[in-house]
């Protein structure tokens, strides 16, 4: 499958420079290496809620799954640090051992194992362990819906586990120009090329997907054979477009966009979710004429597993195989109200609705959560769209 690297050109009214067409990747499709779990101490710990249930069963069970812990720091008079935003997050956790605390009996000493999520805390990066304010009372725990699991004096790292070894990304066969072809003339084995977009193409030389990443080449070499071609070694970080799900749904992209409905079906849901990207992507490509107010349209519901699979079936729905129709209320709204492909009033056939109705909304322990089907129905009925359940 060939790749492009485009940057964004100087002026921004300008269309974007292609940097390098390539022939191949090799290690493009690398699935991510589970987060790295660490084991942290609450010291000095009064569980409540659910920490002390997972912590009563860790005693008698030897472990227990807890979800998303957040901690916050208190003040000196105990009340929470602000701004309320500035939590830390450990994601999917789960008590390891509970015995009491060395300097209170009433208290307890809780050991967690889980990964630091960056996602739930709103940041890039976080600490290894909470920021201690000045005059700190401890830390506030609190579950995912920010029901209180109780208070520590203290979160301390007791056992770091070491993080991966970083898979080279290789793409053989590239054609430089641009700034590209100028930082190899310069004859440099390493540089930086800054930011720019990359992904896979299909048969026509149109983009399936593409996102924007910093790049850097650790080492070059010419291609053989090929004269003027090149084969670059980049150092670019494993994020979850480059899995192997990702890999099996640009294969199904790769001679255009889809003339058939469901072929995303069997994939998993990284697979959806590069899917979707492609759908949004080629989204000029499939859209459908609008079509009048009164229209009916038939969802097909049986591949309706999350809520990837159900934007996916509306996507197609409303303009056809590959079709895009958005990745949440706020885009599905947005859409609608630019009556992109549809004028409302409209009619929708749900299809096989009962394997939504079993499948989607909130899923224990895991801090995301996906609509129920009780919360599609009511949102497309504050629309204008009339929903037929088959």
């Amino acid at each position: 499958m060939p790749f492009r690297i485009t940057g964004e050109s100087e002026n921004g009214d300008e269309p974007e420079e292609t940097l390098a067409l390539c022939a191949e990747a090799e290690a493009y499709y690398v699935d991510l290496p589970p987060p790295v779990r660490d084991h942290y101490e609450l010291r000095d710990c009064a569980p409540e809620g659910e920490l002390a249930r997972a912590a009563a069963q860790a005693q008698k069970d030897g472990t227990a799954p807890l979800g998303l812990l957040t901690v916050h720091a208190l003040a000196h008079n105990g009340e929470p640090v602000e701004p309320l935003w500035d939590v830390w997050c450990l994601g999917n956790a789960r008590v390891l051992s509970v015995r009491p605390s060395f300097a209170d009996p009433t208290l307890v000493d809780i050991t967690v194992e889980g990964s630091l999520d960056h996602w739930a805390a709103g940041v890039d990066e976080q600490p290894e362990v909470p920021e201690v304010p000045p005059l700190t009372q401890g830390f506030h725990l609190y579950g995912r819906d920010e029901e209180s699991w109780g208070s520590c004096k203290q979160v301390a790292l007791v056992h770091k586990q070491p993080e991966p070894d970083p898979i080279p990304l290789r793409l053989r066969g590239c054609e430089p120009s641009g700034r590209l072809l100028a930082a190899l003339e310069q004859g440099e084995d390493q540089f930086d090329l800054g930011g720019v977009y990359l992904g896979p193409l299909d048969r026509t030389g149109r983009t399936i997907d593409e996102h924007w990443i910093f790049l850097h080449v650790e080492s070059w070499s010419y291609s053989t054979p090929g004269a003027g071609r090149v084969d670059l070694t980049l150092d670019i970080s494993c994020d979850d477009f480059r899995t192997a799900g990702a890999r099996k749904a640009h294969e199904l992209w790769s001679a255009g966009p889809p003339s058939e409905p469901n072929l995303w079906a069997a994939l998993d849901s990284t697979g959806r979710a590069a899917w979707s990207r492609a759908t949004e992507r080629n989204l000029s490509a499939r859209r459908t004429p609008d079509a009048p107010p009164g229209a009916t349209y038939h969802l097909d519901g049986r591949h309706t597993t999350d809520v990837i699979g159900f934007c996916l079936a509306l996507g197609e729905a409303m303009n056809g195989p590959g079709g895009y129709f958005g990745t949440s209320f706020d885009t599905i709204a947005y859409h609608l109200e630019q009556a992109h492909a549809v004028q409302r009033p409209f009619t929708l056939v749900w299809h096989d609705h009962h394997i939504a109705r079993t499948c989607l909304g909130r899923t224990p322990l895991l801090y995301a959560r996906s609509p129920s089907f009780k919360e599609i129905l009511g949102f497309f009925a504050g629309r204008e769209i009339e929903v037929l359940l088959a």
